[in-house]
């Protein structure tokens, strides 16, 4: 009961100290600028496919999507981009299929999203990428892992294009 009560408290905090900071977070206002349509794109033979939407009265983005090979769904996407009260910055959650879990946050530099991040569940590494929307319609991104505490690049980038 106690420990009820305290989860419930700390619920009431994260609600009175986050959400009114999130609208005004610049990486999120530009995170909004993925809502709508269809991305797609290509990563080597792999075929990528999301769509965002806002949820929880517009303060939360939620991304859905897979990536699949000849037709075949290889595995399912889901990401979440919220508020960190404690961080002060828009956090991201993605799951990669039933077994794989990304955790970190994102923040601008310049015109580039920069993603930190790293696996909670399945990989363990240490991943950031850079990300910049060209136009209102495409999103290109470069991916880097955390090496002997150097970034090494991966030669992981690719294009998405969005079809409204």
């Amino acid at each position: 009961m106690i420990h009820t009560m305290l989860s419930l408290g700390l619920v009431f905090l994260n609600f009175q100290a986050g959400p009114k900071d999130i609208l005004q977070d610049p990486t999120f206002k530009k995170m909004g600028d993925m809502v709508g349509g269809q991305w797609t794109g290509t990563l080597d033979k792999l075929t990528i496919s999301f769509t965002y939407r806002y949820a929880e009265n517009g303060k939360m983005i939620k991304g859905t999507g897979h990536v699949s090979q000849n037709g075949k769904v290889l595995a399912n996407m889901n990401s979440r981009f919220g508020w960190d009260p404690q961080a002060k910055q828009t956090y991201y959650i993605d799951f990669h299929g039933h077994d794989t879990v990304y955790n970190g946050h994102v923040h601008l530099k310049g015109d580039k999203f920069v993603f930190d991040f790293v696996g909670l569940v399945g990989d363990k590494g240490h991943w950031i990428s850079y990300a910049t929307m060209p136009t209102k319609n495409d999103y290109q991104f470069e991916m880097y892992q955390e090496k002997g505490g150097k970034l090494v690049p991966v030669h992981m980038s690719g294009k998405l294009h969005r079809i409204q």
